[in-house]
């Protein structure tokens, strides 16, 4: 089984028959996309994007309510069954976290998925609070969060010391949660965004495991061609996780 993460950038847009084909390249079972516009238009790309998880057997897709068409928000999909909604009971916008429940008749497993986009900066501190308030129950569950963080750890996951909301992050390892790259990867430094502006290297990008679905995951790794390479299809790398056969 494959899952796959991807801020796409404001879209898509004229980018999306190239964000297409990587989605088709990579055939994953479930996919979370950060920056989806419902939108058909130029500025969206969401067509050539709901053709594409349609050849891959997603049958399953959950867009959430904008308040216009060139509002960002989460995209989750997949070839099972799951139950989504808001993470927070507060209406945000835009959606900074949405959570997806596969039932063990669907995936055979009970699985939640909190996929996010956090904000920048102080923003960040009610979100971190409220994963970390929900975390005992989650921490005991196969769990995950997973996308653009826009956080880590100075020096570890940037080039400078830049994260206003690091302690919170690390209230989460320290509750229990898993950084399942860093556990994979204990000395590599990747990145997932640059910063056009200072050329200064981040890993937003990640996936938090609790420990009994981290002992699911066969593999994580970051595809940063789609962000190197011409045309340069998003501004972020975009992370695959495989898991072992159940």
């Amino acid at each position: 089984m494959k899952l796959l993460s991807w801020n796409i950038l404001q879209g898509g847009g004229r980018r999306a028959d190239g964000i297409a084909k990587v989605l088709l390249d990579h055939a994953p079972d479930i996919i979370t996309l950060q920056e989806f516009r419902d939108s058909n238009d130029k500025r969206g790309g969401k067509d050539e994007i709901m053709e594409i998880l349609d050849k891959l057997g997603h049958k399953f897709v959950h867009i959430p309510e904008t308040s216009g068409p060139h509002e960002h928000t989460i995209l989750i999909s997949s070839r099972f069954g799951f139950d989504a909604g808001a993470f927070l009971p507060k209406s945000i916008s835009p959606l900074p976290m949405l959570e997806a429940y596969f039932s063990k008749e669907a995936l055979g497993f009970e699985l939640s998925l909190i996929a996010v986009h956090f904000p920048q900066k102080k923003a960040q501190i009610p979100l971190f609070e409220a994963l970390k308030n929900d975390s005992e129950s989650l921490l005991k569950m196969d769990a995950l969060i997973i996308g653009d963080m826009n956080c880590g750890i100075p020096y570890i996951d940037s080039d400078s010391k830049t994260f206003v909301s690091t302690q919170y992050y690390q209230d989460l390892l320290h509750a229990g949660w898993i950084d399942s790259w860093r556990a994979r990867h204990p000395e590599a430094r990747e990145f997932t965004w640059v910063s056009p502006r200072t050329g200064n290297r981040f890993r937003y990008d990640q996936l938090l495991a609790s420990p009994r679905f981290d002992t699911r995951i066969k593999s994580v790794r970051y595809d940063h061609t789609p962000r190197e390479v011409a045309p340069r299809l998003s501004d972020h790398s975009l992370l695959v996780v495989e898991l072992s056969k159940l």
